[in-house]
């Protein structure tokens, strides 16, 4: 484990090709159900802010609103890793979503940067319609209030100033009548960073980054879009990482010219994975270029 960021001398190469652009980091709920882990994403991320990036943050709140849906009675649904999401669990989950939105913002303006998020309706910027009714390994599953992303307004996440300020977004969009639907964080983040044209998209996950196999010490440093798609296609990437994957490989497709894979609980794995040459996840490129 490290407990020492970049050197400056490293960093500065780093900081110098992707300043003034945006990254898209998407966190998840596991990332921000203890205070250690959100201290530590909170402290690394207003370093990006004055190095001259402009982060941008999309989390979800999966493990909360499980533990929410139990105290207050609401079955649990879920296929393929995906809610269903009934108007009482709908409710439980936009609760959630606005404390730990909350709760976030607050930690990074407790860091001296400017932030903002569903206090001002950030959320609104995702339009999603209902989704239907599809099938999952054989049976027709109703999502309820579920939506698919349609479009990202870039104009209501980023503000126009000569300081950024961060937005926050949770897994939350709206219809066309302005109703709040639940939306997948990780596609959320993935539409996000194609709509405000952003260099890097990162997921911050409890895995270290893509395994090539189960009796590997560590990550794949680098890979490209081909073979990731080929550890999807031979059944080494599964569940969640296969879904986080698929996600990546569209962003590449779309335009994102690296998408990152690392570990959110471990001391300072944003900055080692954004300023070293190294890294400490995995990085996702079209190609070796």
């Amino acid at each position: 484990m490290f407990d020492h960021g970049p050197s400056l001398l490293e960093a500065s190469a780093w900081i110098e090709r992707l300043c003034g652009q945006i990254v898209v980091i998407k966190v998840g709920g596991e990332m921000l159900a203890t205070q250690a882990v959100m201290n530590r994403l909170a402290r690394q991320i207003p370093v990006l802010v004055r190095v001259g990036l402009k982060p941008i943050i999309v989390h979800g709140a999966g493990v909360q609103v499980d533990a929410e849906c139990r105290s207050r009675g609401i079955e649990i649904v879920k296929h393929g890793g995906r809610r269903v999401t009934t108007p009482e669990t709908l409710i439980a989950l936009t609760s959630v979503l606005s404390q730990l939105n909350s709760k976030l913002i607050d930690r990074l303006k407790g860091e001296g940067v400017a932030a903002f998020g569903m206090d001002e309706s950030v959320e609104t910027a995702i339009l999603c319609t209902k989704r239907p009714p599809t099938e999952v390994e054989g049976e027709t599953v109703n999502w309820g209030l579920v939506g698919d992303v349609q479009q990202v307004d870039p104009a209501k996440i980023i503000k126009q100033g000569p300081d950024w300020s961060i937005p926050v977004l949770p897994s939350l969009g709206v219809d066309s009548e302005n109703t709040f639907l639940n939306v997948n964080a990780d596609t959320a983040a993935a539409r996000i960073a194609q709509a405000v044209e952003a260099s890097k998209l990162l997921f911050l996950t409890g895995a270290p980054g893509v395994m090539g196999s189960i009796d590997d010490a560590g990550p794949i440093s680098r890979i490209t879009a081909p073979a990731a798609r080929s550890l999807i296609d031979k059944g080494v990437a599964k569940a969640g990482m296969r879904a986080k994957l698929e996600e990546c490989l569209k962003s590449i497709d779309a335009g994102i010219p690296m998408v990152h894979i690392l570990s959110g609980k471990e001391p300072l794995t944003l900055l080692r994975e954004l300023f070293t040459d190294e890294g400490c996840g995995t990085m996702i490129s079209a190609d070796e270029s």
